[in-house]
């Protein structure tokens, strides 16, 4: 094994340009337009790279026995592994599992009895095969307080030769997330008296990750699920993507009937590859107040609100434009004739431009039971986009509702926020494609996040209050949505983001840039504020793999994990970007 000081061997040219931040950044600016053609050709070399990189990060060897078998103890958890059918590579590597007992059952009903004489239940299909340390890893996990009930990990797929294709690296546990997809994947281990208790022994797949995760949230809470961002499993390869593999929406559909839930999910088809999870809208619908902060720019206006007037299909929105001092004449008319409709006000709102007391005061103003802050140089792509996102925003659970935002060259400009990214946060596949579906089709799937982008965001009014809504001294324009989403995760609701709502960006139109000589000292200022406020949260986002660069372009492997196995010593890591 390579010492800790020593870097993997990956892609020389980003390990050169990340010694060099001068160059890095010239590089990053000159290739920003191509930058999804950059990432894909930075995994391409990865995907060359990625047995050595497991190898250097992943891998445990003789040398690390000692320490795992001192943090497994005297009576670590034990494991039940059933297969459908006899293996041998899968039985040998269950076989080689390092200081935990563990049982093998081979076809056939699982019966209580059998269940209750281990822990944990691993259901495995022939050709996986578990690293050495697999079992350990959820072993150690297990001893947590509170005791988790569900384990996953993260899984690679095996290749002829022995090689191995880049991972599926999964986030904290989604429950939205795992109603699209089978997102525990295999590498999960359920407690059997949790199984049990439930009458769950005989479900498999798909249908027992939602069945499981429900009966574990109901007995113990989010902290019942753990995840281990680690590759625990390696698939054998098969015709489908892993992530798709598997999926039951008639079993998932059959569970959410039974609990009296009413999400509709919609098969793949029609061009679409991957499931729809739609949620129903209270009848009658709640009112929303939109609310637009600008100062002139009738061009976009003009864009804006002809989305929001005539092509908006929801019953209940009035809008409140907060006018900051438009002297432009020709816009001031259009206020008076868009005043004829009664959905629509202005409010007045002078001084320097301070996004966070503007939107506070409309919020204050507002009569609508969901506000929905929309920038005013966003432009409706589609009818049902409110309907979608008020669905999300009337969740008890829910905080802020997040939309799939598009530049006009029709790349992704928003689909979540990732904490950590350039320094405080980023947003994930900035760039990509717009038919893209993302790494394991996240582009396509709604899906909680850290925090969504304000430029267009739905939450309700009273949530929006009673976290302070947003900060108008710390944090008078940039920041200010990410802070908001943490404030609201920290009153214990989720945040989320849906690519069912779509709407086109020019961002920062009005505004300008932050990093213009006018405005990089307060940008600075606010980037210190969102530092000395959240902290280690701002690199240890729940949503986003620590296997992961927090370089752009985003979702590649880094040469630093932010998470090592817990019998390795902690690596030096980066100081975060300036």
């Amino acid at each position: 094994m390579a010492s800790p000081d020593q870097e993997p061997r990956i892609h020389p040219l980003r390990r050169a340009v990340r010694r060099l931040p001068a160059v890095r950044k010239a590089l990053l600016k000159a290739l920003k337009p191509i930058m999804p053609q950059v990432g894909q050709f930075v995994r391409w070399l990865e995907a060359a790279e990625y047995t050595t990189w497991f190898r250097r990060w992943q891998a445990s060897t003789p040398a690390d026995d000692a320490a795992i078998l001192a943090l497994l103890g005297p009576a670590p958890a034990s494991f039940l592994v059933t297969l459908p059918r006899a293996e041998a590579e899968t039985r040998a590597s269950i076989a080689a599992q390092l200081g935990v007992p563990v049982e093998v059952l081979e076809g056939g009903a699982l019966t209580p009895a059998q269940a209750l004489r281990s822990r944990f239940v691993l259901h495995l299909e022939p050709g996986d095969l578990l690293p050495r340390h697999a079992l350990a890893e959820f072993a150690i996990a297990a001893e947590a307080a509170p005791a988790p009930l569900i384990i996953f990990g993260d899984e690679d797929t095996q290749v002829i030769g022995g090689r191995r294709r880049a991972p599926w690296l999964k986030t904290a546990f989604d429950p939205d997330l795992l109603l699209q997809q089978p997102a525990l994947g295999r590498a999960v281990a359920y407690d059997t008296g949790l199984l049990a208790r439930h009458g769950l022994l005989d479900l498999r797949g798909h249908a027992l990750m939602v069945a499981a995760t429900r009966a574990a949230l109901a007995e113990a809470g989010p902290a019942a699920i753990r995840h281990i961002p680690a590759i625990l499993l390696h698939r054998a390869a098969g015709r489908m993507p892993a992530w798709r593999e598997g999926l039951d929406l008639p079993g998932v559909s059959l569970i959410l009937a039974e609990a009296g839930e009413r999400v509709t999910l919609e098969p793949p088809g029609g061009g679409r590859p991957v499931p729809r999870a739609t949620w129903p809208l209270p009848d009658p619908a709640p009112q929303v107040t939109i609310i637009i902060p600008t100062r002139n720019g009738l061009p976009l206006m003009e864009a804006c609100l002809d989305g929001l007037l005539k092509r908006t299909d929801y019953p209940a929105f009035d809008i409140i434009v907060c006018d900051n001092d438009s002297d432009d004449p020709a816009l001031l008319r259009r206020f008076e004739e868009w005043s004829r409709d009664p959905r629509f006000s202005v409010l007045p709102c002078p001084g320097p431009f301070n996004y966070s007391v503007i939107n506070n005061r409309a919020a204050r103003a507002a009569k609508g039971e969901i506000l929905l802050l929309l920038n005013n140089d966003t432009e409706v792509r589609h009818d049902g986009w409110l309907r979608e996102m008020v669905s999300h925003a009337v969740r008890p659970e829910i905080g802020a509702v997040g939309a799939r935002l598009l530049f006009p060259s029709l790349r992704v400009q928003h689909s979540g926020t990732v904490l950590g990214l350039a320094g405080i946060a980023g947003h994930d596949m900035l760039h990509t494609p717009e038919k893209s579906h993302g790494p394991y089709d996240l582009l396509r799937l709604t899906r909680r996040v850290s925090a969504v982008t304000a430029a267009c965001l739905a939450v309700r009014r009273e949530a929006f209050l009673a976290v302070g809504g947003f900060d108008e001294e710390g944090l008078r324009v940039a920041y200010n949505d990410v802070d908001l989403c943490l404030k609201l995760r920290a009153s214990g609701l989720q945040n989320l983001v849906t690519p069912q709502a779509e709407l086109l960006h020019k961002e920062s139109a009005t505004r300008g840039d932050d990093m213009s000589p006018t405005h990089k000292a307060r940008w600075l200022t606010e980037r210190a504020t969102m530092r000395a406020r959240w902290g280690e949260q701002l690199v240890n986002d729940p949503y986003y793999s620590p296997l992961l660069s927090l370089d752009p372009p985003t979702r590649i492997l880094t040469a630093a994990p932010r998470r090592l196995a817990p019998w390795r010593p902690p690596a030096e890591q980066p100081p975060l970007p300036e």
